[in-house]
């Protein structure tokens, strides 16, 4: 600004006289040299030669040629000036119009937008330092004679910045050039009419689509409960199925936790986490089955995990591959219903708990790891080494769950138990036949139930505070042959009813067995309409049937002659329509019978089960047996004592005939004394494996809205 002024003035005709001057405060100087001029004296000059309308000096003159150099200085400096504003001017002609930058604020840097244009920022006063530094640097370079090399330096500055600052403001205007016709597009898009619908699937697809929808929704609630044949090969109508459901949807039940689970023990942390493991019986399917009903209605009660066995073959089974119990039950749906039930497998549990080190050897006190096991033998011994292996006689003794962990439910257990053997109850001790026909209310004291209890028994195996505090119960293979269910007492009658109703509800087989059985069901029915003999069956589809163990049953007294079987199966009506469940491939050892009924078997009917496992043909057999008229089964077989059971389920829901005292129409072939055990209400009585007891399935509803109170 000050190169300009000088040029201005030195350049104007007639210029006025210039003065020298020392350095003065009042002034705004700018060093030359020695040379200070003082602009407001120059003013006053100016002012009064005007006045005067005087010529003016010729010292200005004088002055003027006197220091050419100056002038020479004076002029190159403009000329730079003026060719570095056309030189940054040229460099700018492809900015956005809106872009207005000034060479002084893009030199400095401090250029800034401001309404869509740039604009030089209001200077702080650190700014205006650093220009008074720039400027000071110029005037130093000029005295050197290197005003040129300074100017070039900081036009090259200058000159790179806006460089950058053009290309970003180049991507910004693609990237706004890109989202401009992307919704170009988009308007375009929604302009165009929508396509057409597509074609309806056709009416099969349309009901396929339908029935997995519904499936969905089954499954999302209480899918256990509901049984639907539509994807398992019919039956499609809905009245056949529900004809096979025994059990009864109760879903306040699932809510229900045991006072041993850690989300209602006080004592426990909700976070821990104990298990439970069992060894399947070595027998048939039947007694495997009865072992995990024990160990499942076990670990509920103890608020503990169960972890499966590993899958293997089972005696007796059609099926060379090794199954597991998930082949048969809708274990995981159940784990799944209920907050209170838990199951894992094996392989789980060893790859987590076991590799964790959390199971310790209780000689050693050192954690002991899984190791791979050839065979399950060698996995029977590591759980027993690091659990807590109860040694429970189911002879001897009945299984006893607390109220809670305080030790003072355990010490009323055993009061209680002392009181009842010696007599100091009030009663005396009990016997078998104080029970027969007259059984103890579901709702009694837990001194009136356990009295009924232990009438074949002495003690009670206790669910005490070692075994509470254990990380892992292991129930092993008990010594005595066939002895495989534990009996379980508990203190609260209503979590002792709950108990029953689970097995009841949840422990039936899968979709796929059941829906076989109501195939054949229905085709027996089909077909004993067709018999001419008897009029029930013609009329109404009525059969009756039988359990005939045969094959390796190691109980000889059963294995009689057909003639024998026949005399000792007199309630079998004389031509009705009689389905025979039995292991025997000669069936011509049934002619007798024959000769009097309209016998059919399963292998009559297995074009409505094809494709289903051989593994489950005998539960099928279970299935079609249980819903007969008539039921005789075979003494000391778990396959006949599930017939009954199932028998009692459907018989108390639907209050048939011999529902309060738990009784039905079936009977036994033999023993003599056993032959009537069905038909009167039985206490429970050593061996357990032998029949299924009415407590199972007697008067088991009741107390559910009296739960609520130990819902969490």
């Amino acid at each position: 600004m000050f190169l300009s002024l000088e040029f201005g003035i030195m350049s104007t005709p007639n210029a006025l006289p210039l003065h020298r001057h020392a350095n003065s405060s009042g002034g705004h100087p700018l060093n030359d040299g020695d040379t200070t001029f003082t602009t407001s004296k120059f003013r006053q000059q100016v002012v009064a030669q005007i006045a005067t309308n005087r010529p003016l000096s010729s010292s200005y003159s004088s002055f003027r040629f006197r220091r050419r150099s100056d002038l020479a200085l004076a002029i190159i400096g403009a000329f730079i000036v003026v060719l570095c504003v056309l030189h940054v001017a040229l460099h700018t002609e492809n900015l956005p119009r809106q872009t207005i930058m000034t060479p002084a604020c893009v030199s400095l840097g401090n250029c800034t937008d401001s309404g869509g244009a740039r604009t030089a920022k209001r200077m702080t006063s650190g700014e205006r330092s650093a220009l008074q530094s720039k400027l000071q640097e110029f005037v130093k370079a000029r005295a050197r004679g290197d005003e040129m090399k300074f100017l070039q330096k900081k036009t090259m500055t200058s000159q790179s910045d806006i460089e950058a600052r053009v290309r970003q403001q180049q991507q910004e205007q693609r990237w706004q050039q890109e989202q401009q016709q992307l919704q170009k597009q988009l308007r375009q898009k929604q302009q165009q009419p929508p396509p057409p619908p597509p074609p309806p699937p056709p009416p099969e697809q349309q009901l396929q689509q339908q029935q997995q929808q519904q499936q969905i929704q089954e499954q999302n609630s209480h899918p256990v409960a509901h049984l639907n044949c539509v994807d398992h090969g019919g039956p499609i109508d809905q009245k056949i199925v529900d004809e096979m459901v025994f059990w009864s949807d109760i879903p306040s039940d699932s809510s229900y936790l045991s006072p041993m689970h850690p989300l209602r023990d006080p004592k426990t942390p909700d976070d821990v986490e104990r298990y439970l493991t069992f060894e399947p019986d070595h027998g048939g399917w039947n007694n495997v089955r009865m072992a995990m009903e024990t160990a499942l209605v076990m670990s509920h009660a103890m608020g503990r995990t169960l972890v499966l066995p590993p899958e293997q073959r089972m005696y007796l089974l059609d099926h060379e591959d090794a199954l597991g119990f998930g082949d048969f039950y809708h274990l995981d749906a159940i784990s799944v219903e209920h907050r209170g039930f838990k199951v894992i497998s094996m392989e789980e549990f060893l790859n987590t708990t076991g590799t964790a080190g959390e199971l310790i050897d209780p000689v050693s006190g050192t954690a002991r790891y899984p190791t791979k096991w050839d065979n399950v033998n060698g996995l029977w011994d590591y759980l027993r080494a690091v659990g807590n292996t109860p040694e429970w006689d189911p002879w001897e003794c009945a299984l006893a769950i607390p109220r809670s962990t305080d030790p003072g439910s355990i010490t009323e257990l055993k009061d209680t138990h002392r009181s009842i053997m010696d007599g100091t109850f009030g009663k005396p001790k009990p016997t078998l036949e104080e029970f027969n026909g007259n059984p103890t209310p579901v709702n009694a004291s837990v001194a009136e139930r356990m009295r009924e209890m232990l009438a074949d028994r002495e003690n009670l195996c206790i669910y005490d505070e070692e075994m509470q505090g254990s990380k892992l119960i292991h129930l092993k293979v008990q010594s005595k042959p066939k002895e495989v269910r534990l009996l379980t007492h508990f203190y609260d009658w209503r979590q002792d009813l709950w108990s029953k109703r689970f097995v009841r509800d949840h422990l039936r087989y899968v979709d796929e067995i059941m829906c076989a059985a109501a195939r054949v069901v229905e085709a027996v029915r089909v077909h004993a309409r067709k018999n001419e003999k008897h009029n029930a069956s013609r009329d109404d589809g009525i059969y009756d049937s039988m359990h005939v163990r045969r094959g390796d049953f190691q109980y000889t007294p059963t294995r009689l002659p057909a003639d024998q079987l026949y005399k000792l199966s007199p309630e079998l009506t004389e031509g009705a329509t009689l389905y025979v469940a039995t292991d025997e491939r000669d069936k011509d050892f049934f002619n007798i019978f024959k000769e009097h009924y309209d016998v059919v078997f399963m292998d009559d009917f297995l074009h409505v089960i094809k494709g289903v496992d051989t593994a489950y043909y005998g539960m099928i057999d279970q299935l079609v047996a249980y819903k007969s008229r008539v039921f005789y089964g075979t003494w000391w077989s778990t396959l006949s004592g599930y017939v009954n059971r199932m028998r009692g389920y459907y018989i108390a829901k639907h209050k048939l005939e011999g529902y309060v005292d738990g009784t039905m129409n079936s009977w036994y072939f033999t023993p003599e004394e056993r032959v009537l055990q069905m038909r009167e209400y039985i206490p429970v009585r050593k061996p357990i494996y032998c029949r299924e007891f009415p407590i199972s399935w007697r008067d088991i509803d009741q107390g559910i809205d009296d739960m609520e109170s130990t819902y969490i």
